[in-house]
């Protein structure tokens, strides 16, 4: 069953669901296939001024009670608190896409990994040096490794791509926002899975196998 999981790596409604879509991954019946949306990238002056603060906050509060994933202090203090730090996670998908390339089966768990630096460390995604702290820590190798792979110039062109791509999922099925499910159904079609499901307290697996049969007819 192959499955695409839409995402942003600054949604904390994505930031909830990757443990549950990552214990699917390892499914071995399942095929997940991160894609990065770009929802908040592309504007490098934006920033999170008080009252979007407050908003963020409120959605934390929810989601760290469906999901169980911690939003620390330090993320509340050094990210939401720091109406100086962009709101643009264009740098978080390239370097997300960088992982793409490089050992696409490492994808999530590297996303899983930037989203920690974030709410649970409160480090800033934006700079170049978490991430390949980051990327080093989850994937393996060095992180001037990394900053080697960031700096590659087709780089941009390749995270532009898979934004498009994904884009024009959520435009085929009427997915509103991330995070999102879409199954590539074997006949070719694509059906969009009730985004709810990532936060359900049965694993999501066992929320899938009554549709595994369709993959095999």
């Amino acid at each position: 069953m192959h499955l695409l999981f839409l995402y942003d790596p600054m949604c904390g409604w994505c930031y909830g669901a990757v443990a549950a879509v990552g214990a699917l991954a390892r499914d071995g019946r399942f095929q997940v296939e991160p894609l990065p949306t770009g929802l908040y990238a592309g504007d490098p002056s934006r920033r999170i001024d008080p009252r979007f603060a407050d908003h963020i906050q409120k959605a934390d509060a929810r989601i760290e009670r469906l999901s169980g994933q911690p939003f620390s202090e330090a993320y509340r203090r050094n990210v939401l608190g720091d109406a100086g730090l962009p709101f643009d996670s264009g740098a978080a998908t390239e370097a997300l896409t960088a992982v793409a390339r490089f050992d696409a089966g490492a994808e999530l768990e590297a996303l899983y990994a930037v989203q920690r630096e974030r709410f649970v460390h409160g480090h800033d995604i934006t700079n170049r040096e978490v991430l390949a702290q980051a990327l080093a820590g989850s994937v393996g190798g060095a992180p001037e490794d990394w900053h080697e792979r960031l700096d590659d110039p087709e780089l941009e062109g390749a995270a532009e791509t898979r934004v498009l791509r994904a884009r024009a999922l959520m435009e085929a099925v009427g997915a509103r926002g991330v995070p999102a499910l879409v199954w590539l159904l074997p006949e070719g079609g694509l059906r969009a899975l009730p985004p709810e499901m990532m936060f359900d307290t049965q694993p999501l697996a066992e929320r899938l196998e009554p549709l595994l049969g369709s993959t095999l007819s």
